[in-house]
């Protein structure tokens, strides 16, 4: 599990791991003195989720409750959920299996008014053995404050050596992308 955090960030704003009592979370805060994006908030915060099967196939490794919090301010989930679900891959045929596994999560996210940022049938997993087909995994999900900057979604950085193409988020921000007025 990676996060990738633009220069930019870091040169400008203190970005922080979070550490979370669950295993297989990566969080990161960023924060400033100044409203962030040109938004009221001062906090953005970043998860990143590697949810395993843990064999019984109701139960993952990360809990939905875990990676749809209610903040009052900008939250980002990313991560490889591996789970299928047919909001993200509508033309698929899924399995009962498939369903129980994945329900939880986007019934949590529905009702904590997140929303899904993946375009469907954008595969973000592609196998480089074995007959598995291409699939949707890799998810990304944005809170009511962020909805409005999502600006892109997109998964076609360069191979990682994975199976898993790395997805770049990409947020409007109108503040910065303004025009100084001009004098007089």
């Amino acid at each position: 599990m990676a996060a990738y955090v633009h220069m930019f960030c870091l040169s400008n704003y203190t970005v922080l791991p979070r550490f979370k009592a669950v295993d297989d979370i990566l969080a990161l805060d960023v924060s400033s003195a100044e409203p962030l994006f040109g938004t009221p908030f001062h906090s953005f915060r970043v998860i990143n989720a590697y949810s395993t099967d843990t064999g019984d196939h109701r139960i993952h490794s990360v809990p939905p409750e875990v990676l749809f919090p209610d903040l009052g301010f900008l939250l980002l989930v990313v991560g490889d959920l591996n789970i299928h679900n047919p909001l993200s891959d509508r033309l698929r045929y899924f399995s009962p299996r498939e369903i129980a596994s994945s329900t939880p999560y986007f019934e949590k996210a529905a009702e904590s008014a997140f929303a899904l940022l993946n375009p469907p049938r954008e595969y973000t997993r592609f196998p480089l053995v074995g007959k598995a087909h291409p699939s949707v995994i890799d998810l990304a999900f944005g809170n009511p404050p962020l909805l409005p900057l999502v600006k892109s979604w997109e998964a076609s950085l360069p191979s990682t050596g994975s199976d898993h193409i790395p997805i770049t988020i990409t947020l409007a921000t109108p503040s910065l992308n303004r025009k100084p007025p001009r004098p007089g």
